[in-house]
């Protein structure tokens, strides 16, 4: 009887377990359909609130009346003329299923999600833009909403160096309003944008980068020079990154003085002064080595490093070439490094640095941090708050929540500005040279940034021409800063640091920060008085 029965609990075993798995995959299918009616629900909304955010005008209501009367008339050639309210919403081509416009062409600015469903693209300039324009708009409410008694409370008023006339307060908003109106999208799909620059030539599309480039392997050094004298500064360092540095593909050497300063150097082969001392003559020949060699990588067609000669390609000598979009850098990442250094270590920036830029390629990255000094206590309370956001924020996108300026912007700003209130309070801040804060840093100086190449495209824009010619007349040249603002207002994100030195807990530091500093500062007052 035994052996009987066996076979039946076989049965009755197999019977349940079927039956076990028929409702486990009821179950699983129930809550697919579920999960996913959920998706296109929040989908469906975030994309009527970001179209609504985006179309009409949004801010600016005294500067908009001239604005909105402004007739948009160019000489040098004629633009389709925007409609009248300057609505993102209005200039979308329609659609069919596929995201194709009434042409039947893919429309770039569009994302396709589902076959009937599209959104904006984020990372266009325009949605970018729109972004900033937002961001003014809440830093002008926040301003308003200012208790009277911390209104004028500073004691020492602001005293400028130059007689350069600030910028305006919140001036980029309407400038964005005013070039997207003038701007429209193209009509035939193939194109994003009419753009030109401030010769009246066609300017490509900007989109921002990728917030994660973790399939990056490779990386393009970027330097940037006029003169001979620093040969002596960069070029072993530089033949030591292309010996021994993995991933370096490509080195772009941006020269700003005409060609001849390097080739005469080079060519030249008179013997030196023998009226110089002896430390001066060996400077001068080690010199026209340098150039020499300099020119023999740039003529050898399979050697990493080129040489953009600036004058050449149409520019002036300015700060702001190194980040053209004419060079061209065949590489996503860059990394960059002033010719007179401070070079920091390969560990550092490949180790440490590079791979913080791949988890954050929508950013500025860097090793040499400063930070602006609030002298209001209203902005140093609120400045300690955007500082538990940000990290709040970089907790946050570690788990995948989609932190990108769009989002944000949601709400009106990204949380980690700190809103000045120049115009209603009198609030001042002072650039801080005296410390490197890696921890609370709000711009990063050049020398061993890593930077997404997609940038290069935003800097130069027609948009911010304004901006550039600020730089450029300044006493102070102030690329460094501006360069690394704007990219945290474009991206929505504050930038991220590195450790500038790691050590294996043995090896001593050669140089504290402070030290550090003062070797900067000191040079930085060697070339004020040299100018």
């Amino acid at each position: 009887s035994k052996s009987k029965s066996k076979p039946k609990s076989k049965a009755r075993t197999l019977t349940k377990t079927t039956c076990l798995l028929v409702v486990l995959g009821t179950l699983v299918g129930i809550l697919t359909i579920f999960s996913l009616s959920i998706g296109h629900y929040y989908h469906n909304q975030y994309a009527d609130d970001l179209l609504s955010r985006m179309s009409g005008m949004t801010a600016f209501q005294s500067s908009q009346s001239s604005l909105n009367g402004e007739a948009s008339q160019n000489s040098s050639r004629t633009k389709p003329q925007p409609n009248a309210q300057g609505s993102l919403r209005d200039e979308v081509t329609k659609k069919d299923g596929n995201g194709n416009d009434k042409h039947g062409n893919k429309n770039p600015f569009l994302i396709g999600r589902d076959n009937d469903d599209n959104v904006l693209d984020a990372r266009h300039e325009r949605s970018v833009f729109q972004s900033i324009i937002d961001r003014v708009e809440w830093t002008e409410q926040q301003c308003a909403a200012i208790p009277s008694d911390q209104k004028n409370t500073l004691k020492n008023p602001f005293q400028p160096i130059t007689d350069l006339p600030m910028l305006p307060e919140g001036g980029v908003g309407p400038s964005l309003q005013k070039w997207l109106r003038d701007n429209p999208l193209s009509s035939d799909g193939n194109d994003n944008n009419t753009n030109y620059d401030e010769s009246g030539k066609a300017y490509p599309t900007c989109r921002l980068p990728p917030s994660t480039s973790c399939n990056t392997s490779t990386y393009t050094l970027i330097m940037m020079s006029h003169t001979t004298s620093r040969l002596h500064d960069f070029m072993n360092p530089l033949l030591v990154m292309m010996e021994t540095w993995p991933g370096l593909t490509e080195v772009i050497i941006v020269w700003n003085s005409p060609r001849e300063t390097l080739t005469s150097m080079a060519e030249n082969t008179d013997a030196p002064s023998p009226n110089k001392k002896k430390a001066d003559r060996n400077r001068e020949i080690q010199e026209r080595q340098y150039a020499s060699q300099l020119l023999q990588w740039h003529n050898n067609s399979t050697h990493p490093l080129r040489i953009f000669f600036s004058l050449e390609n149409g520019l002036e000598n300015n700060l702001l070439n190194r980040y053209h979009p004419l060079l061209q850098p065949k590489n996503e990442a860059i990394m960059y490094f002033d010719d007179d250094g401070p070079f920091w270590s390969k560990d550092a920036m490949i180790t440490s640095g590079f791979e913080l830029w791949k988890r954050n390629s929508d950013v500025q990255v860097g090793a040499f941090p400063r930070n602006i000094r609030y002298m209001s206590q209203r902005m140093k309370d609120t400045g300690r708050h955007g500082v538990d956001s940000s990290i709040q924020a970089i907790a946050s996108n570690a788990r995948g929540v989609d932190l990108s300026p769009q989002t944000q912007s949601k709400h009106h700003h990204p949380l980690t500005f700190t809103p000045i209130c120049r115009n209603v309070t009198g609030d001042t801040v002072e650039y801080n040279y005296f410390v490197f804060p890696d921890f609370d840093a709000h711009v990063l100086l050049p020398s061993g940034t890593f930077l997404h190449r997609n940038f290069l495209c935003f800097i130069w824009h027609p948009a911010f021409e304004e901006l550039r010619t600020y730089v450029v007349t300044h006493k102070t040249y102030p690329d460094d800063m501006t360069v690394s603002t704007l990219i945290s207002h474009l991206s929505g994100r504050a930038p991220r640091t590195f450790p500038r030195e790691i050590t294996d807990g043995v090896k001593e530091i050669s140089r504290n920060r402070r030290m550090l500093m003062l070797e900067y500062d000191r040079d930085e007052r060697e070339e004020r008085d040299e100018d």
